[in-house]
């Protein structure tokens, strides 16, 4: 039986079933590449090619999704594939063209399996906290202290890059450029958030589990 069939019988029985297996942090598998911590040197070619780091922050994404859902059979299935497809894609040696189909074809798999399961929308927690563990204060922002930025985003995609960056607290995102800015601070740190910028183009999202209170 094929790696995708044994995903869609499961994940079709979690949606059947409406119950999506709770993950604790220990159990949670990083499907992200750190850049700080680059494996080989196709990772070092990925994190110097913004085209390639937004596909991977997507497959991370997408990967983290599915895998709330899996039981742990499957979820030690998918670990184990996920490590082959590494090992394949590292072996496009810093080729863009090569590198860019590996991501498209696996995102394309993770839609597909997600697709299928149907799963009901991860509704919000106490305190505005939605499930992926970020809460957002609309038409606000933190100025001067972006660490990183990014052009032409999804908000999905530049939480994503947040959870990544064991630095992150915060990100600030402008909604009509797509543009993102990722923050080692919030509104802990710097004691208020600023809600006047002309047009009210941000908004701010703040990443739960790594702030104080």
């Amino acid at each position: 039986m094929t790696f995708a069939r044994l995903l869609t019988i499961l994940v079709g029985a979690l949606a059947l079933l409406q119950l999506p297996v709770e993950v604790t942090a220990q159990d949670i598998v990083d499907f992200h590449m750190d850049c700080h911590q680059a494996r080989s040197n196709n990772e070092t070619f990925i994190c110097a090619d913004d085209d390639l780091l937004r596909r991977d922050a997507r497959m991370g994404e997408l990967s983290d999704k599915l895998y709330t859902f899996l039981d742990r059979p499957a979820r030690s299935e998918m670990e184990r594939e996920f490590a082959e497809w590494l090992a394949t894609r590292d072996d496009c040696e810093d080729h863009y063209h090569c590198n860019a189909s590996m991501y498209e074809e696996r995102i394309d798999f993770l839609e597909e399996e997600l697709d299928h399961m149907d799963a009901p929308a991860v509704s919000s927690g106490a305190g505005g906290v939605d499930g992926d563990g970020f809460g957002m204060v609309a038409n606000a922002g933190i100025p001067g202290h972006n660490q990183e930025s990014y052009p032409g985003l999804t908000i999905d995609i530049c939480k994503s890059i947040c959870v990544q960056r064991d630095w992150c607290k915060s990100i600030d995102f402008d909604r009509g450029k797509g543009a993102c800015y990722v923050q080692p601070v919030a509104e802990e740190d710097v004691g208020a958030l600023r809600t006047d910028y002309p047009g009210h183009p941000y908004d701010h999202y703040y990443y739960a589990p790594r702030l104080r209170n």
